[in-house]
């Protein structure tokens, strides 16, 4: 074989290498995240579980007369049980939502027939819960998608039998929940009755737990006195599972046979005290302690066998207030207009009325079993604080906030560039503030962020959680908080955060850009997409958002559309463009970022090389080796010691020497790969490294 056959063939097993080991560069990050929950870690007492979420208020193709009120805010309410450490404890990223339009008859079929086969282990929980219509022609049952065509169920309805076919043969899980809320009475069809419906469910196979809204011959109510206005068998689910349930032992763990009980006498109490009947009902052959929820109450042991239930009804003098019972959301109540909170463990518990701009309003009550105990908050002091505390909070902005004379933009608008001294002076003035006033919020978010300048995670976390617990309805603190919570390895807790934080403010783009970058962590890519575009539907130049879209879709392998996205975010975040303006919002403290880097001109080289490395790595994928090999270079410009950057680069001149033959692109290529392993021999990735260096070796050998 003479020289030049030599090189050929060698080039080649480098070909066959690299796309042996694709998959492997493929699923690779850009930076270090945590990795996607271990199965075999999970605990013990509390089985991974995934869930199903669907609600359906508004239908498409029904007459506005047979549309529901709270099946839609009751499906979101399901779902941060659900995802709540103290509730469901399901990771977010298992929990998926078909709300309103989305709960299409496709989407239906994707979901249970597709996803939930797919992802659910033996040793797993699954829980389908379904608010929304029922319909029966020709005798068969159906759960009506949004887009249900009443004059023609069979072709667009979800049949009942084929739900519990899937559920019984297709999920695999141990533990299997049906919830159902869809006897409401509408005369859809025909047929359409509540002892109709109710009867298709008990025709369901007996191999899983089947709970239902009512029983034969009753019809599900919507109370808009219950809370934020619920339907009876939901509100009451969700009370049960935040830990009102855990009776029989009070350990802290929900038991299907806890949440039955609860549910159905709640349910049953509530209705007739209004003078109407409905009664849940289970079917089905199922572990009485199979474990449904967490709760907190009863953790610490010394509780009693059984706990009483009773209730409070809160009373406002104002329209707009929030009221927390035990720090979570129970509702929003108007004056003349009592907020009904039933279904509570015995004992005291902690009332907080909150409306934004006043003092908060705080009752302990005891609630007695079998009693209504009335609650009147009444909000009347605009919030005001401390002067000192203010002034306090003042001078340390003006360190924290530093604007120095430069035409550099980013050192313009954003902080981060101040001297440690200064930064250090700003966080006295702030815990000083707080001192003063521990209820002004302002200086505890204040205090947060000087904490993430100097580098101090945990004492920020703190400090974010501190201005929370003080007001609430702080969206900016939540959402920030979650930023910091994502940079510290945990986006469990940052999703929980901006689940309430889109609660408060739907519109809020910033949350649903650091809700993606928390499913990017993740990795779970649909879901980091998903949000990311929501975002981008809110703020088009959102350039955050630009550039965990583009991650996302480079890891569903979309490399066209990923560069793309990646070459929006770096022309937004030029400073040449008025994009500057926003970075002082993104680049506060760690912001989203490396976590490697806390101040603000390290997170923007930070992320620039993030976006390079990503749009490299896109442009090798489409065989565009020369724009690689820039991009690649641009992204050493802004970090010089990544060992990513290295690699991508490496394997670019890998394929330019496949399909050049060139001694050149040989050696760039092993100098590459060489310079990664120098800065971090210890990467999964450093073993490829290793590897085709040793072909180059006897390549260059070759080539003298």
């Amino acid at each position: 074989m003479n020289s030049a056959s030599r090189i050929v063939r060698a080039a080649l097993l480098l070909a066959v290498a690299a796309g042996a080991r694709g998959q492997e560069v493929k699923e690779r990050d850009l930076r270090v995240r945590p990795a996607p929950e271990d199965p075999a870690r999970a605990s013990a007492a509390v089985p991974r579980g995934y869930a199903l979420v669907v609600g359906i208020g508004k239908y498409g193709k029904l007459d506005a007369s047979e549309n529901l009120r709270f099946p839609e805010s009751d499906a979101e309410a399901v779902y941060r049980i659900l995802i709540s450490q103290q509730g469901g404890a399901f990771p977010a990223e298992n929990v998926h939502r078909l709300i309103g339009a989305d709960a299409t008859l496709a989407n239906l079929r994707r979901e249970l027939e597709v996803w939930l086969p797919s992802v659910a282990l033996e040793a797993d929980r699954v829980v389908v819960y379904f608010a929304g219509h029922g319909l029966i022609k020709g005798g068969r049952g159906y759960l009506a998608p949004y887009d249900v065509d009443a004059n023609h169920p069979e072709s667009s309805g979800y049949p009942m039998d084929l739900l519990g076919k899937v559920l019984a043969e297709k999920v695999r899980a141990r533990w299997k929940v049906l919830l159902t809320d869809a006897c409401h009475s509408g005369k859809i069809t025909p047929e359409t009755t509540d002892d109709a419906v109710d009867a298709q469910f008990s025709q369901l196979p007996k191999t899983f737990l089947t709970l239902t809204a009512t029983r034969e011959r009753e019809k599900s109510y919507e109370d808009p006195a219950l809370s934020t206005g619920f339907g009876l068998f939901s509100y009451f689910l969700v009370q049960g599972l935040q830990g009102n349930a855990d009776s029989s032992p009070c350990d802290g763990l929900i038991t299907a046979d806890e949440l039955i009980e609860y549910v159905r006498g709640e349910v049953k109490r509530y209705a007739r005290q209004r003078g109407v009947s409905q009664t849940p009902n289970e079917r089905g052959d199922f572990d009485p302690n199979m474990i449904l929820g967490v709760g907190a109450a009863c953790a610490s042991g010394g509780a009693p066998a059984a706990v009483s239930l009773g209730s409070i009804v809160v009373e406002v003098n104002l329209d707009g207030v929030e009221v927390y019972v035990d720090d979570k959301l129970v509702g929003t109540v108007d004056q003349g207009k009592p907020l009904a909170v039933p279904g509570l463990a015995t004992g005291p518990h902690t009332v907080r009325g909150v409306r934004k701009g006043y003092e908060p309003d705080t009752k302990e009550v005891m609630v007695v079993p079998g009693q209504q105990r009335p609650v009147t908050l009444r909000i009347q002091y605009v919030r005001e604080y401390k002067r000192s505390s203010i002034d306090l909070v003042e001078r340390g902005e003006k360190l924290l906030f530093k604007r120095t004379a430069t035409i550099n933009p980013l050192a313009a608008y954003t902080p981060g560039r101040q001297s440690e001294k200064d930064l250090r002076e700003a966080r006295e003035l702030f815990t000083r503030a707080l001192a003063e006033d521990p209820r002004y919020a302002k200086a505890a978010y204040d205090l947060a962020l000087a904490h993430q300048l100097l580098s101090a995670p945990k004492e920020s976390l703190a400090a974010f959680r501190r201005a929370i617990e003080a007001d609430p309805a702080y969206v900016e603190a939540r959402v920030q908080c979650a930023g910091a919570l994502i940079e510290e390895g945990d986006p469990d807790e940052a999703i929980r955060q901006l689940t309430e934080a889109l609660r408060l403010e739907p519109g809020n783009d910033v949350a649903h850009s650091h809700l993606a970058r928390a499913f990017l962590d993740k990795g779970v890519w649909d879901r980091a997409l998903e949000a990311a575009e929501k975002a981008l539907a809110l703020k088009e130049n959102n350039d955050q958002a630009q550039l965990w879209r583009a991650d996302a879709l480079r890891h569903a392998a979309r490399y066209e559309q990923a560069a793309g996205g990646y070459r929006t975010y770096l022309r937004l975040t030029e400073f040449s463009t008025p994009a500057h303006e926003k970075l002082a919002y993104y680049f506060v403290g760690f912001g989203l970022g490396s976590r490697r880097h806390a101040d603000r001109q390290a997170s923007y080289a930070s992320q620039r090389s993030m976006a390079l490395n990503g749009l490299c790595d896109c442009e090798h994928k489409l065989g565009l080796l020369l724009r690689a090999e820039d991009s690649c270079r641009k992204a050493l410009r802004y970090d010089p010691g990544d060992a990513i950057s290295y690699f991508l680069l490496g394997s670019v001149y890998r394929d330019l020497f496949i399909r050049t033959k060139s001694r050149d692109n040989a050696v760039a290529a092993r100098a590459s790969y060489a310079r990664m392993i120098e800065i971090n021999p210890h990467l999964e990735l450093s073993r490829n490294a290793k590897n085709y260096i040793e072909q180059f070796d006897q390549i260059l050998a070759r080539l003298k």
